[in-house]
């Protein structure tokens, strides 16, 4: 019996150590993590947050300091400077005073993103739900949702854009200053905003006088953002594409193909090309329903302002060069070449 309680206060004991051991820091050099806490987190929540930036080492041993210390009701929303050299304890000292050096954080929406894209780095950020965004600005490859805000009452360059669709095209890709408990719908009006100012006047008046809308512009823009890199370039295929769409022909563009797939091949397959999807221009003529990300100024400059050229085909290769035919005959030599 004696030896039964030794071996329970040693594993006693030997536990309690570990969950010490739990507070330790994760770090022994300090490096500064500018760590957000959302409006209306829970301590679960903020623990989790906490092991995801690699700050702390257990959730569990996070919310036992909170409990401990009485600071259930402490932490206030905002953006606090954290470094994983920290321990547990101090973390939630620090946290708990409830002083974020900010409210305000900087986010960055990369060229050519869909909205799957922002969706995933916004609940990376902890400033708003994959959910919370796409009540605001729809799915990706979807062509109506009846249930989204009305955006386009209040940007007139959403006026072409199909009624009930995503906002996929128009979210302009940039780094802005945000509050941090703004939610999803503060950073879409801010990009929408962003959107109606760099379409100026006079690029609306030449989208105009063009005969094409703002959805179609905006739309071969994206497809030209996935396809090249340089604006000599992409003024180049985007003459090409618009040639096809006039000749009633398919873009046949890889990138439409991965949109529906998520993937980012280079060159797609014969299978994926027979796909039965609306946004595969391989299988449907003309534009895709819509974008297939969000495009940079370059791009929509580049579909408003196409170079004329005899070329009706063009391959990449890994390096970006881009290598134009007249003819499928040019085009396929390109293919040989490149293999």
């Amino acid at each position: 019996m004696k030896g039964v309680l030794i071996t329970l206060l040693l594993a006693i004991g030997f536990g309690g150590f570990v969950f010490s051991q739990a507070g330790e820091p994760v770090a022994k050099e300090p490096s500064d993590v500018l760590y957000v806490i959302p409006q209306g987190s829970s301590v679960r929540a903020i623990a989790e947050g906490l092991k995801e930036a690699g700050l702390i080492r257990s959730p569990r041993y996070f919310m036992y300091v909170v409990w401990r210390r009485g600071h259930q009701d402490a932490f206030k929303s905002g953006a606090y400077e954290l470094t994983p050299s920290m321990s547990t304890a101090e973390i939630e000292a620090l946290l708990a005073r409830g002083r974020p050096v900010s409210n305000e954080i900087s986010v960055t929406i990369l060229e050519g993103w869909t909205l799957d894209d922002i969706a995933d780095y916004l609940q990376e950020k902890g400033i708003a739900s994959r959910e919370e965004f796409f009540a605001e600005a729809g799915k990706s490859a979807l062509v109506t949702q009846s249930d989204l805000p009305d955006w386009a009452a209040s940007y007139p360059a959403l006026a072409s854009k199909p009624a009930g669709s995503s906002l996929e095209g128009y979210l302009f890709p940039d780094t802005y200053r945000i509050f941090a408990d703004g939610g999803a719908a503060a950073l879409v009006r801010r990009m929408l905003e962003n959107f109606e100012k760099k379409l100026s006047p006079e690029l609306r008046a030449e989208i105009a006088a063009s005969g094409r809308t703002i959805h179609e512009i905006v739309t071969m823009a994206s497809v030209i953002e996935r396809e090249v890199r340089t604006e000599e370039d992409r003024a180049l295929v985007s003459d090409v594409f618009w040639k096809r769409v006039d000749a009633g022909r398919g873009l046949e563009a890889d990138s439409t193909v991965n949109y529906i797939t998520g993937h980012s091949k280079p060159s797609v397959s014969y299978e994926e090309t027979r796909i039965d999807h609306p946004w595969n221009t391989y299988k449907y003529r003309g534009l895709p329903p819509g974008p297939i990300g969000n495009p940079s100024l370059s791009a929509i400059v580049a579909a408003i302002r196409p170079k004329a050229n005899p070329y009706w085909y063009f391959l990449t290769d890994p390096a970006g060069k881009v290598y134009y035919g007249r003819t499928l005959e040019e085009h396929n030599a390109n293919r040989i070449h490149l293999r």
